[in-house]
């Protein structure tokens, strides 16, 4: 059964721990992309490249919605909507939420030893980039909610 997670407002003001989760998170995506990004380079693995870029984008899309206490399940699909609700509420400016499902769908093709032709025709370098860029903006979630959260402190 999936894991979920509370707002800040429901959580009885634990926000704090909110952020910690995020900063966690998003060192873990950072470490997946470093994965991601070694698997981009010759000889290329794209197999592991795109699995591993799926799972950075997913925690660093669950470390913005830790950030600023958004509720979240442990299940790719509702990830993906994570994203897309993020998005739409402008906490993030890019919505991750269709590069999640294809990477989610190619990832699964890969894990059953379908690995299909969208695979062959992923631009790997692209991807980690994008995948960087992402992770920073989500990076810039999080120390604004922090600086936030402080500046809140420093008025009560």
């Amino acid at each position: 059964m999936g894991r979920s997670r509370r707002s800040k407002e429901d959580d009885g003001g634990k926000g704090r721990a909110n952020l910690e989760a995020a900063h966690a998170h998003i060192q873990r995506a950072r470490e997946q992309w470093e994965r991601a990004a070694v698997d981009s380079w010759e000889p290329a693995d794209p197999a592991g490249c795109v699995t591993f870029a799926f799972y950075a984008f997913e925690n660093a899309v669950v470390a913005a919605a830790e950030a600023v206490g958004a509720r979240w399940e442990k299940k790719h699909p509702f990830k993906a909507e994570l994203a897309e609700r993020l998005a739409a509420n402008r906490v993030l400016t890019t919505d991750v939420s269709e590069r999640l499902r294809w990477l989610n769908n190619v990832r699964k093709d890969v894990a059953y030893g379908e690995p299909g032709a969208e695979l062959g025709g992923v631009d790997l370098e692209e991807l980690v980039s994008d995948l960087e860029g992402f992770i920073g903006e989500v990076e810039e979630v999080i120390v604004t909610t922090e600086e936030a959260a402080e500046d809140s402190e420093d008025t009560s």
